[in-house]
């Protein structure tokens, strides 16, 4: 919906609960329409009049990180609410069969985590769950194990940094260095593998294909879910023997892929031994006779083989197993001993009453999807990221960058990352928030790691049952808990930081700054006296002039840059902005921006 009247039809329609912050409202009109902004909207600053004196929704555009991550507990009032209400709307879900997801049959556990501590959990059990083998069922909670699929490739990409950090390899090797068969084939320029590093694979612009074996329509079970029970029928082509992957289908009567054929040799950097290490020539042959679908970072494309390769290359350069590699360098260190790459007991996780990939062995696929674990031991990840536990902090501020962005203006690839940015989170403000995730689907779990680095926050959903019930819970979480803490941010910079600090008087500088936390806007530069002299205005002067805009009004912002200068106790650095006041959203085709420049003057 938009604020303003149209004009051009009977009755006028008057649209009054809106946000006046998206380009939609633009393309919403009919041709010959013409609009007027409500007063409220003129009065607010929301509508103002373009360089052709026709009206334009207005933007305001800030930095994206205004306040310090709050310090946040799990009795914080505001905090508390917001998940009261969430309880509430989960009490609620699916009672009067308004949810699209079906309670009866989905199991669920969520959790929101600080850097520090948990601050809320809730769990469901299926009143239906699906059949228990080696031991009973029992209620779910946050130790409880879900296949959580995708969000293993978070723990492929966190092995291969460490390793870089200790400096036994980059990311910028081509994958050939740890897996030179990919060379071994009749066509060695199918695919240009000697240009796919291992950053490429880790941020799925290798442009190879995406799977090999699973999801391939020769199994039955993924034809009758497109709606037909043989693929010849609706128009494939027929498929020769030789050309039916022999592994990797991930059904019954199916076996992984395996760890078979040559031995490759590799000589430690370390300790100059020849460690041999034997590669998976059976899922090497498949994949090496498959066609690209792009050219090597070119753009990026969702591939699981990305990670098979990725764990190969682990495996190559370690000379221990993937399962060795994510226990040393990251459960044990983590104490996530509810993590695994076997399946525990059915007891001791939750299986529902739908096609499942509970005990499927997905071989090969472990470093892609194959990790079993609980939202507690997910918390103590989520944690270990924030606050740099087995990475500097360095290389997560880069970990958390995209690699490439998708058709979507709010989308980006990273390692192995997507990453959204939302404007719609905060009530009173058009403030961007990016969240970086990781989903993961298997048949009958659906689960999402999502990291607010903002407020150094994590949010676990893992999900057993009907996979709508994902969508549902993370929208509603986010919802709730971003504008909770991000009011408490405000609330404490403002108790810390607003105020007027002035020189010593026997300094006789007389100068001081004075600043306030304003709203949605964050914290505010309001005086600037240097030296008796009003310097805001000679400030706020300069840079009207080097932003090209002579008077264009707007004001000094602050904004915390994450450093602290060595110091331990809390202390935060700011940065001084000037941020122009509202913009005609028809400026101009590239003028909807804000730079981050923050050192102009020197």
């Amino acid at each position: 919906m938009f604020c303003g009247h149209i004009i051009d039809s009977t009755p006028i329609k008057h649209y009054k609960e809106c946000k006046c912050e998206t380009f939609l409202h633009y393309t919403a009109l009919a041709s010959g329409t013409k609009r007027i902004p409500c007063d409220d909207c003129i009065e607010n600053g929301k509508w103002v009049k373009d360089t052709e004196g026709k009206w334009a929704q207005a933007w305001r555009l800030q930095p994206t990180e205004l306040f310090p991550p709050p310090f946040l507990s799990r009795d914080e009032p505001i905090l508390q609410a917001a998940c009261r209400s969430i309880d509430t709307l989960i009490s609620e879900a699916g009672q009067n069969g308004s949810q699209r997801w079906k309670r009866n049959i989905t199991s669920f556990s969520i959790a929101v985590t600080s850097s520090s501590q948990t601050l809320w959990t809730s769990s469901h059990t299926a009143s239906v769950l699906g059949d228990y083998a080696d031991s009973p069922p029992s209620n779910v909670s946050d130790d409880t194990y879900f296949r959580i699929a995708s969000i293993s490739k978070v723990f492929t990409v966190l092995a291969a940094l460490i390793e870089q950090e200790a400096q036994n390899w980059t990311l910028k090797d081509p994958i050939t260095k740890w897996a030179p068969e990919l060379l071994q084939t009749a066509n060695p320029h199918l695919v240009d593998w000697e240009n796919i590093s291992l950053e490429s694979l880790a941020s799925q612009l290798s442009g190879i294909v995406r799977e090999y074996g699973q999801s391939d329509l020769i199994d039955p079970f993924e034809d009758r879910q497109y709606g037909f029970n043989n693929p010849v029928e609706v128009g494939f082509p027929p498929v020769d023997g030789d050309e039916i992957p022999p592994c990797g289908e991930n059904r019954p009567g199916t076996r992984p892929c395996t760890r078979k054929g040559t031995f490759v040799i590799h000589e430690s950097t370390s300790n100059r031994i020849a460690i041999l290490i034997c590669i998976s020539l059976e899922i090497l042959d498949g994949l090496i006779t498959r066609p690209p679908l792009f050219e090597p970072n070119d753009r990026a494309t969702y591939s699981n083989m990305n990670y098979v390769l990725l764990g190969f290359a682990l495996e190559a350069l370690s000379g221990q197993s993937y399962k060795e590699i994510l226990d040393q360098r990251v459960f044990q260190p983590l104490g996530m001993e509810r993590s695994r790459l076997t399946k525990p007991l059915d007891g001791q996780g939750v299986i529902p009453n739908a096609t499942n990939d509970w005990n499927a062995d997905i071989g090969t696929y472990g470093p892609t999807g194959g990790i079993y674990t609980t939202a507690s031991d997910l918390m103590k990840l989520a944690r270990a990221i924030l606050n740099h536990e087995l990475l500097n902090k360095s290389t997560t501020n880069a970990w958390f960058k995209p690699h490439s962005y998708s058709p979507s203006w709010s989308f980006a690839y990273g390692m192995p990352w997507e990453i959204f940015r939302s404007s719609d989170l905060l009530p009173d403000s058009n403030r961007i928030q990016t969240i970086i995730t990781k989903a993961g689907g298997l048949r009958g779990y659906s689960s999402q790691l999502l990291l607010l680095p903002e407020y150094n926050i994590g949010i676990i959903v893992l999900v057993a049952g009907d996979g709508h019930a994902l969508a549902w819970l993370r929208e509603e979480i986010l919802k709730a808990v971003v504008p909770a803490v991000d009011a408490i941010a405000r609330q404490q910079a403002a108790e810390r930081f607003s105020g007027t600090y002035a020189s010593p008087d026997d300094t006789h500088m007389n100068s001081s700054v004075s600043m306030e936390v304003q709203g949605s806007s964050g914290l505010m530069l309001t005086s600037w006296i240097s030296n008796g002299t009003d310097f805001l205005a000679t400030y706020v002067k300069m840079s009207q002039q080097a932003s090209g805009s002579p008077g264009r009004p707007g004001k000094v912002q602050l904004t915390p840059s994450g450093t602290n200068r060595g110091s331990s106790n809390g202390d935060v650095v700011w940065r001084a902005q000037f941020v122009a006041d509202e913009l005609p959203a028809a400026a101009g085709v590239i003028d909807m921006h804000l730079v981050t420049d923050v050192d102009t003057f020197t």
